[in-house]
Formats: C-alpha cells, sequence, structure tokens
C-alpha cells in the first residue's frame, strides 16, 4: 500500500510539472557592463546554440535579442551559429553582457529608475531627442525609431518592477502588443520576474494575453515555468474572463411538455385502465410518427394497437360518436360506438413529413426571390425617373443658369448695370468658350483689379446694345 500510494504520488506531481530540467544543465552568470547587475541562468547545456543562450538572457535580464553582444574569456563577440560546446562554457562561468552603443544610455536610464532621463533620450513621438544617424530618417523612419526605443524601455522597466515608468511609458504611447525578435511582449518579461503588479498594469493597458514567443510560450506558460503561481493564477484568471465576454447566451429553443409543466399541473387525464398523455412531447416541426423502419403490412400487435390508438384519438369529425354531456373532468370521453367514424386524422407518414418540409423550403425561396426581383424593379424604376427628371431640363434652361452663375461671380458689373442687365439678359447672343475668352480666363485680373474676362463681358453689352439701338432706329 506504501508504494502504490508514493507511486500515486510521484504521479502527480509529475502531471503538475510542466517545465522538466535537463539532467545535464548547469548554471552560467551574466554581467551586465552598463549597470554591473548579475544575472544567474540555470538551464544552460552544451547542446545550445548561442542563439538560444541570448533567448535565455533575454528572459533573465528584460535586454531585448537586438541589442545584445555577449563576450566570453575575450572581447569578442559569441557568434550565433555556434553552440555552447565549441566555446568551451564551463558551470558557474560568467558571460559579459554589453549593449550596441546607440542604446547603451536608455538602459542605463531605465535601470537607474530616473523617468526624466529616459523621456529626455527619446521614448515619444514629440520628443526632439537625435543621433547623427537619426538627423537623416524621413519622418516615417524616426517615427518607428522612437516607437522602438520606447519599447526597449518598456521590456526592461516592466522586467524590473517599475510600474510608475511602465504607467507613463504606456501613457505617452508606448505599445504593450510590440515583440521582440523572439515574440516577447513585456508581459513574457515581466511573468518571468513575478511582477504582479505590472502584469495587472499591462492587462489593463489591453495586451494579448495569448500571444506566444517563438517557441510557442505564452506568458502564462513563462509564469508556470519560473514558479510564480499567483501571476499564473491572474493570468489563467484573466484568460477565462476574455473567454466569458466572447461567449454567447445559447439560443431559446422549445421545450418540451415535461420541462414547461411540473407537478402541480398534470399533462394528462385519467382513464379507467390507464394515465394516457395528450400533451405532445416533441419539438414544434418534428416528425411525430413512430417505428420509421417498421413493416407496412402484417399483423403485428403494434399495428393493432396503432390502429385502435387511431380510431380512438385522432378523429375531427364533431359527430365522432363523443358524448360530450357524460364527460366528467379529468376522465377520457365515452366513445359511443354505434356511430359511424368519419374523418379520422392518421399522423403523417415520414415520406409525406419530408415532403411538406421540402415544399416550406421551396415556398420560402421563392417568396425571397420574387423579394429580390420586385427590389430590383423598384430601383430601376427610380433610376429611370431620375433620367427622365434630367433629360426634362432644356438646352436653353442650361444656358441661362451658365450666364447667371457667371453674373454672380461678377458684383462689380451687376452693381453698376443690373437694371440694363436684367431687361436685356434674354436678348444677349450666348458666347463661347472660344481661344480668346480662355486666354483672358488665364490672365486673371489686371493691376487696376478688374478681371479681364468681365472687361470682355462688359465690351460684348456694350455692342449688343448699339446692335439693339440701331434695330430700334431703323
Amino acid at each position: 500500500m506504501s508504494k502504490l500510494k508514493s507511486s500515486q504520488n510521484r504521479k502527480g506531481k509529475e502531471n503538475k510539472v510542466k517545465y522538466k530540467r535537463r539532467p545535464d544543465a548547469y548554471k552560467v552568470n551574466v554581467l551586465l557592463d552598463i549597470t554591473d547587475e548579475k544575472f544567474v541562468l540555470n538551464d544552460i547545456h552544451n547542446d545550445m546554440t548561442v542563439t538560444q543562450l541570448k533567448d535565455e538572457v533575454e528572459v533573465a535580464t528584460g535586454i531585448p535579442v537586438s541589442l545584445q553582444r555577449l563576450c566570453y574569456l575575450d572581447e569578442g563577440e559569441l557568434q550565433d551559429q555556434t553552440d555552447i560546446r565549441s566555446n568551451d562554457f564551463v558551470p558557474n562561468c560568467t558571460l559579459k553582457l554589453k549593449v550596441w552603443p546607440m542604446y547603451r544610455e536608455l538602459v542605463e536610464a531605465v535601470v537607474a529608475n530616473d523617468i526624466d532621463w529616459v523621456f529626455r533620450l527619446g521614448v515619444t513621438e514629440s520628443s526632439d531627442y537625435h543621433t547623427p544617424t537619426s538627423d537623416y530618417m524621413s519622418k516615417k523612419s524616426r517615427k518607428l525609431w522612437l516607437e522602438e526605443r520606447a519599447f526597449i524601455a518598456l521590456c526592461i522597466a516592466a522586467h524590473r518592477g517599475y510600474e510608475e515608468m511602465t504607467v507613463k511609458l504606456i501613457e505617452n504611447g508606448a505599445k504593450v502588443n510590440m515583440t521582440t525578435p523572439t515574440g516577447k511582449t513585456p508581459l513574457h518579461l515581466a511573468a518571468a520576474k513575478s511582477n504582479g503588479e505590472i502584469i495587472n498594469v499591462l492587462l489593463h493597458s489591453g495586451v494579448d494575453v495569448h500571444t506566444e514567443d517563438k517557441n510557442g510560450n505564452t506568458a502564462l506558460t513563462i509564469a508556470e515555468r519560473f514558479g510564480s503561481k499567483v501571476c499564473a493564477r491572474n493570468l489563467f484568471q484573466f484568460q477565462w474572463q476574455q473567454r466569458a465576454k466572447k461567449s454567447k447566451p445559447s439560443p431559446q429553443v422549445p421545450l418540451f411538455a415535461h420541462q414547461y409543466h411540473d407537478s402541480s399541473f398534470p399533462v394528462w387525464k385519467r382513464g379507467k385502465s390507464a394515465q394516457i398523455y395528450v400533451s405532445t412531447i416533441l419539438k414544434p416541426g418534428e416528425y411525430e410518427g413512430t417505428a420509421l423502419s417498421a413493416p407496412r403490412s402484417g399483423r403485428h400487435p403494434s399495428l393493432i394497437h396503432k390502429q385502435i390508438r387511431d380510431a380512438t384519438f385522432f378523429s375531427d369529425s364533431q359527430d365522432s360518436g363523443l358524448d360530450h354531456g357524460t364527460e366528467e373532468v379529468g376522465n377520457l370521453p365515452i366513445i359511443n360506438k354505434d356511430k359511424k367514424k368519419q374523418n379520422l386524422k392518421k399522423p403523417l407518414s415520414y415520406e409525406e413529413w419530408i415532403g411538406k418540409q421540402k415544399e416550406i423550403e421551396r415556398k420560402k425561396i421563392l417568396e425571397k426571390k420574387i423579394k429580390e426581383e420586385e427590389e430590383a424593379k423598384r430601383k430601376q424604376e427610380e433610376e429611370e425617373k431620375k433620367k427622365e427628371e434630367i433629360e426634362k431640363l432644356s438646352y436653353e434652361q442650361w444656358l441661362f443658369d451658365r450666364e447667371q452663375e457667371k453674373l454672380e461671380k461678377s458684383p462689380r458689373l451687376l452693381s453698376k448695370s443690373q437694371s440694363f442687365a436684367q431687361d436685356t439678359f434674354s436678348s444677349l447672343p450666348v458666347h463661347q468658350d472660344g481661344a480668346f475668352r480662355v486666354y483672358l480666363r488665364s490672365l486673371g485680373k489686371s493691376r487696376t483689379g478688374v478681371n479681364y474676362e468681365d472687361w470682355l463681358n462688359e465690351k460684348e453689352r456694350e455692342i449688343n446694345e448699339l446692335v439693339k439701338k440701331l434695330h430700334t432706329n431703323g
């Protein structure tokens, strides 16, 4: 019994542990040269590549992979494609972590938790911070560059647990769903260090809790790997809350008889030999027949009972022999066998029921098609009416409107000879936009402020007036 219990306990522990450390893993120290911080990596093995090592360093230090330069034994940078074995790593050795010069001051300011210093180093879109390289950037490139710097500051602040700096960076536009080259968000880095307050800030800021890195790890799996039960529980509860928001209530379906009747409201009538249900217990619209595969002929006892039931309970005729006067409340009616039964209503066969359902579907499709045709016809008629209304406008009316618009555009001429223009406008010949008029229009206004085209219009009116006088005198 003791062996059995010990084996069961061992199995339970194995099921809870999702991450297993390799038996040949050993510890490696990482020294950040800017701040002299020392970090410990516990799961390093000789088969690991330098790229995988940088992924572990990113989780341990909060420094994105794109900023890292790892050195061992000398100042030479470790090559990504090489493995740990070829670089002669030993247990408890110390690696030196350097940061690219363009980001050194930013990393130092964030680690020092100096908010004013950080915001002077170009982490907002309105910042005037610049470098010799940024002076040659376009607006779009500079915007992306500032967003990257803000994201790097957010990752380090979330990893270190600086809540105030994290909140201010997010309020000033730092993107919480941006990822490092390995696919990690600031939520991954905060979960690796069990920073519960930072996790709550990121969750309320709209971070995607389901984001996975290139290794398929979410913030929840990273929190479970590093043994942070409180953070793992908070992340798990938040995931369920998000799922609950997306869930929709199930549609209301028709209830069965036994679902909307209780024992205080019986759904049967009492007879002499048995209690018989008279309320349907099928969903509305379902096939109510029985024995779909039963033979159609033969004298099986069930068929005999079915004939008796049909003759008894499926009569629609008022003269069906029912003695309503002697019926008691709660009892079955007495059947008069002397009169001939008429208009017996029998249940539909399965083929008849299927045919009715198909007929209903055909009617619905036909009605929908008719509605679509009517709608298309109505739209076509409206378009034809609009065309007819447009064609009703005569060419002369169009010309009149055009001349009226030109007169409205030249208020100087209207003020000088408004009354004359109203009397003689109908007799003026309509001029076309010739080359000379187009040329005068391109000249605009003279030095005195008179429009050249308006001057031409005035000359035309004077000529028309002289022509009119000659006609009247002649």
